[in-house]
């Protein structure tokens, strides 16, 4: 319900009230709205009364709420979206870099107005543009960016609702152009030494490139980082000292101060000295637009390759890839590492910045334990007459029966009969190695018909079946082939039944 009211406000002490009449009502986002009247309070009412019929069409659906925007060119829209970027502090390089990016898409997909928008069309354009050598991370790039700007559109009130959602970009991983490595020690120790006794380049003494290149990787600062550092940034006589990087300059906006080695401190302190009377207040130091550049000059003097063998570069940021590594191969918390490295999930850390090598993962596998038995000695015949399981017939019964048990072994108890689950059943359930022949003959389960030695038919002889025993003849074939079976087991076996 919309309401009519005077705005009160003193002046001099005075309480009045305004001339104007006010409408407060409830808009189609359910949002309470005050807007100005009129001096008379009958014209204000009607407005309040107009606008609440507006709103209850724009909620209901039957007027589009979104027809002023919808008929303003896209490119006003854009210019909107850069000033609320410099509003919410993006830094300068940011918007220099997405705005150019969004008006190209736009430009290219031939965007004028918002109902023009289309996700099958910038996917489209994106296309055509790797076709002429953009890479899938370059091509990612523009399409975050307008969908970015799109989205800022609806939460602004803007449009109803983004055609972009639902747009992806690729995989980067089968397209990597710009993988970067980390530097081992040695090579590190050969860039800081030819860097320092090198000649100016790109505005920085070789003393000037060694103390950053050096910085870098003892504490992960970015190149923008680094370039917004003056000497107030530092605490040299602090335990530990530390280096703060404002908010301003920071990638995730928030003030960092981070520790230095005291190596690192005693370097910075003894360049600073040796520099002269510096203002505390101006950038310690000035580093090019193209820090690769510089970088690489350093590299190919120090007889270091900028590009491995596995397509990998080494660039100025390859120096915060090799600080967070470091850390990693030192056997720092994962945990500690993220802190160290600010960023704002683990797995950054450790999946795009901690590199690892073949060599190094397989000597992490000496920690398990060693499996082997040198000294394991052969194991003992467990069969028959020390004949081991493994050499009994396949055609020997698969149970005994105990009236024959009696009449082929008789009252010894000395012979020990070990026979596998495939040569001795009860009753289907396979049996212990190392049965004994007096178990067979107490064994009073054992049924006599399981193993009655058949007539020889037509129906071949098979193995492994209680109802389909093997005919006599493989009895004395079997027997005949292990003489000390034949000893062992006596002649039951060896003469025809009656």
């Amino acid at each position: 319900m919309a309401r009519i009211f005077r705005q009160r406000y003193t002046q001099g002490g005075v309480t009045k009230q305004s001339a104007k009449w006010y409408v407060e009502y409830t808009d189609a986002d359910r949002i309470r709205r005050r807007v100005p009247g009129y001096k008379d309070k009958g014209a204000t009412a009607q407005l309040a009364s107009e606008l609440e019929r507006q709103a209850e069409r724009e909620q209901s659906g039957l007027t589009d709420r979104f027809a002023v925007h919808r008929k303003r060119p896209l490119t006003e829209h854009v210019t909107d979206y850069e000033a609320s970027l410099r509003q919410r502090g993006r830094s300068k390089q940011h918007i220099a870099t997405l705005i150019p990016r969004i008006r190209k898409v736009l430009s290219g997909c031939g965007f004028v107005f918002w109902p023009d928008l289309s996700a099958s069309k910038v996917q489209g354009y994106v296309a055509e543009l790797r076709t002429g050598g953009l890479g899938i991370q370059s091509a990612n790039y523009y399409v975050a960016a307008t969908k970015a700007f799109a989205r800022w559109c609806v939460q602004d009130g803007r449009a109803p609702d983004s055609p972009l959602t639902y747009l992806t970009g690729e995989n980067v991983r089968t397209d990597r152009r710009h993988d970067r490595r980390a530097l081992d020690a040695e090579a590190l120790r050969r860039l800081l030494d030819t860097a320092r006794t090198g000649p100016t380049r790109f505005g920085m003494t070789g003393p000037a490139r060694a103390t950053l290149y050096q910085l870098a990787v003892e504490t992960g600062l970015r190149a923008n980082e680094l370039r917004s550092l003056t000497w107030d940034s530092f605490d040299l006589d602090a335990a530990p000292s530390t280096v703060t990087v404002k908010a301003a300059y920071s990638k995730h906006r928030r003030d960092d101060s981070l520790p230095m080695l005291p190596s690192t401190a005693a370097m910075l302190g003894r360049w600073r000295d040796e520099s002269g009377p510096v203002d505390s207040g101006h950038s310690v130091f000035t580093l090019p637009e193209k820090t690769a550049a510089m970088v690489r000059a350093d590299l190919n003097d120090a007889g270091i390759e900028y590009r491995d063998a596995d397509g990998r570069v080494a660039d100025f940021h390859a120096l915060r890839h090799t600080f967070i590594t470091g850390l990693a191969r030192g056997g720092v918390h994962p945990k500690i590492a993220q802190q160290l490295a600010r960023h704002s999930t683990i797995t950054l850390t450790m999946d795009r910045y901690s590199h690892t090598v073949v060599g190094e993962l397989a000597d992490r596998l000496r920690a398990l334990p060693d499996l082997s038995r040198p000294d394991a000695e052969p194991m003992r015949a467990t069969g028959t007459c020390d004949i081991g399981p493994e050499c009994l017939p396949l055609s020997l019964p698969l149970s005994l029966p105990k009236r024959r048990a009696r009449e082929m072994l008789g009252n010894s108890t000395d012979c020990t009969l070990p026979v596998s689950a495939a040569v001795v059943t009860r009753r289907g359930n396979p049996t212990k190695t190392g049965l004994s022949c007096a178990s067979v003959r107490r064994n009073s389960t054992l049924c006599d018909t399981h193993l009655a030695p058949r007539r020889a038919g037509l129906e071949p002889a098979t193995v492994g079946l209680e109802i389909r025993c093997s005919i006599r003849l493989s009895y004395r074939r079997s027997l005949d082939d292990y003489p000390p079976l034949r000893a062992c087991v006596g002649r039951a076996f060896s003469e025809p039944r009656p």
